[in-house]
């Protein structure tokens, strides 16, 4: 009992110690205005501010010091706007007056308003050279002490033994606050993941540590873009808890990114709405009727339930399946079967196994292949793993993980949005063939391009820009990156001009959408979707439901999972017959 109380002296001490530190690191008052734009629009640099139309027109925002903002928005493209104004990345007309400008809590003299500022946005992450890295590598992280770990990743100034600085690199010298580090480890929940290889670790456990490299950076000022999708429920609420308190100290201030339909933190006074070019701003109590009036439009635009067929024979069984770690296990003894026609909703906390149970529907995983025995096997298709063609499973399988989103090839000049659709007929990532439409129709003949190329142009069309009812999000290309007659048939002018563009240039939900598009293409007999909806504005999420339910985007006979935290974010329903199966510590249970 001693020892407990003692340690947690020492706990309520070092928490004290850091309130103090920020305390003495405040330079401004309750008061104090963070950020100020009288009246103004705001327009893309490059933009005549007379003959160009303003990314926002009248924009008026201040921010006090004792006030808590969260940006809300129908669309990530104009919510992820509001951030890049506030980066410097656009331009403000007339400019915030001298002499604080745009940021008069940095007006202090010797203050670099750059350094002072941090965005963490979790949208695309694996930027380096926009070549395709091999994320399956994560599921052979067998021998742990051959893995760079999470502490060594990202918090290589953290590594205080020789030996395992060896291994790292520490980029730039900096004051290093063990005591803050120590403290936000704790708080949320990340000490028992510290030492273990980062690439094993789930996308919510990743999205924690990143929350954490940027508040020991000690921003003045720091920007969250959806911080809490992908988070499970009691995570969540910590991260919340964790912000809450250094926001209320002020080190640092923090703006939240949110889409429309999450829940607003308690502790959020006010709201920037964001809603098809029209921005409101002001207390929260004051926008909360229109912020519920936009849901209930989305809500109301969903369309009705579609009662799905009895499922047919099964797909995909898992009998007893575990998958081990040497004495860690991460599944335990596995039995499910998805089915034709079947409608999954696949719950389970950050870190529950969700992610290597996917490797293993996938084919993906190496343990994948040693599931064989009279008491336990893994069945694809009818086969054992070792028995079906990998090219095969990738024409079978329909996949959309955060893993793909990051690991799909963005090297300049990288393909079209059409090739990368058409790169779905094979499941590779690479266009090949007719007019990118598979290396089989070389031989398949005329009729087979040309059905190909119709259903191409039928998902661009239910899933593109069209569908969106805006064209703010994609604008034609300067000089086309390839000829529309290129194109077996012709599109609509809009879906035509966004079938041409670089994938690599499209915002992140329209990058999220088109490899939302690749999965279902070839219309394969299984369909993953694990966090589909992560960057997708309101307008896309609504028009992939549509799709999705009874557009033609997946037949009664194909099987569907969704991953997701959310039970509204899934497109079927009770009535549709949907099994909810949850994960927890690696066992696998039906939600009744």
């Amino acid at each position: 009992m001693a020892s407990q109380t003692s340690f947690g002296a020492c706990r309520a001490r070092l928490a004290l110690d850091i309130k103090i530190a920020s305390c003495s690191r405040r330079r401004y008052s309750s008061n104090s205005t963070i950020v100020n734009i009288p009246r103004a629009d705001v327009y893309r640099f490059g933009a005549a501010t007379q003959r160009s139309t303003p990314v926002f027109r009248d924009l008026e925002w201040t921010i006090k010091a004792n006030e808590s903002w969260a940006v809300v928005g129908t669309g990530s493209g104009e919510k992820s706007t509001v951030f890049d104004m506030l980066m410097g990345h656009l331009r403000i007309h007339p400019a915030p007056p001298p002499p604080g400008g745009l940021y008069p809590f940095l007006s202090t003299p010797g203050t670099d308003p750059q350094k002072s500022v941090s965005i963490v946005s979790f949208a695309h992450t694996r930027a380096v050279g926009g070549a395709f890295y091999d994320y399956t590598a994560r599921y052979g992280a067998v021998r742990e002490e051959d893995r760079i770990t999470l502490r060594e990743s990202m918090f290589p100034e953290m590594v205080q033994d020789l030996k395992s600085q060896t291994r790292v690199k520490i980029e730039e010298e900096r004051e290093v606050d063990y005591k803050l580090f120590e403290y936000l480890v704790d708080k949320m929940g990340l000490a028992h993941l510290l030492d273990l290889p980062r690439i094993a670790l789930s996308n919510g456990q990743t999205r924690r540590a990143r929350i954490l490299k940027a508040l020991l950076a000690k921003p003045r000022l720091l920007l969250l873009d959806e911080p809490l999708t992908g988070l499970d429920v009691q995570n969540r609420a910590t991260a919340l808890d964790v912000l809450h308190e250094l926001h209320s100290a002020n080190d640092p201030h923090i703006i939240l990114g949110l889409r429309m339909h999450d829940p607003v933190p308690q502790w959020i006074t006010h709201l920037v709405i964001v809603n098809e070019g029209i921005v409101k701003t002001g207390p929260k109590d004051s926008l909360r009727e229109y912020q519920a009036r936009i849901n209930e439009q989305a809500k109301a635009a969903r369309d009705e339930q579609l009662v799905l067929r009895e499922q047919g024979k099964p797909l995909v069984e898992l009998k007893n399946v575990s998958v081990t770690y040497g004495p860690r296990k991460v599944l335990k003894n596995i039995t499910w079967t998805i089915a034709q026609g079947g409608r999954y909703h696949l719950q389970g906390s950050n870190g529950s196994g969700k992610t290597t149970l996917l490797s293993l529907l996938t084919g993906d995983h190496p343990q994948s292949y040693t599931q064989l025995g009279p008491e336990r096997h893994l069945l694809l298709f009818g086969s054992p793993r070792s028995k079906i063609a990998t090219p095969t499973l990738h024409q079978k399988i329909g996949v959309v993980t955060p893993e793909l989103f990051d690991a799909f090839p963005r090297r300049a000049p990288g393909m079209t949005v059409w090739e990368v659709v058409g790169t779905g007929w094979e499941g590779g990532f690479v266009s090949k063939g007719l007019h990118g439409l598979g290396a089989d129709t070389e031989m398949s003949g005329d009729e087979e391009v040309k059905r190909r190329a119709a259903r191409v142009r039928e998902v661009i069309t239910a899933l593109g820009p069209t569908a969106w009812d805006s064209d703010a999000l994609v604008s034609p290309p300067a000089s086309p990156a390839s000829s529309p007659a290129a194109y077996p048939a012709p599109l609509d002018s809009l879906s035509a001009s966004f079938a041409q563009q670089r994938f690599r240039d499209l915002p992140v939900g329209a990058q999220r959408m088109v490899l939302l598009m690749r999965a279902l293409i070839a219309h394969p007999p299984v369909v993953l979707l694990d966090e589909v909806w992560s960057g997708m504005d309101g307008r896309m999420v609504r028009a992939a439901r549509r799709y999705l339910r009874n557009g033609g985007g997946v037949k009664a006979g194909q099987a569907v999972v969704v991953i997701t935290h959310l039970e509204d974010e899934v497109p079927w329903g009770e009535a549709d017959g949907v099994e909810r199966v949850r994960l927890d510590d690696g066992v696998l249970r039906s939600v009744v």
